[in-house]
């Protein structure tokens, strides 16, 4: 099977990239973003270290990530209890006819 890897530039720098889920607009766009908040972080942060840059960056998806997988996380559960409601009401009319 041959691999699908994309070459993107951050930064000046050459990265191979192969994410299946993925084609290359997509990860051509998110090398974008990437390279889009390090140029932020070096501005508004004065971080001039590109791996520092980097890091800041790949902590600040990870935190975004991570708080849409809580928000994610909650609003199944919000719908969970509905859901759950829903079929508690079903089963009271349902018990009702008999």
């Amino acid at each position: 099977m041959p691999r699908n890897v994309v070459t993107v530039e951050i930064k000046k720098i050459p990265v191979e990239v192969e994410i299946p889920e993925l084609g290359m607009v997509e990860i051509s766009d998110l090398a974008s973003r990437v390279e889009a908040e390090m140029k932020r972080v070096q501005e508004e942060e004065g971080v001039i270290d590109t791996l520092r840059q980097a890091l800041t960056v790949a902590l600040y998806f990870a935190a975004k990530n991570y708080l849409k997988e809580i928000a994610d996380g909650g609003k199944q559960k919000e719908d969970t209890v509905r859901i759950d409601h829903l079929i508690s009401q079903l089963q009271g009319t349902l018990g009702e006819g008999k």
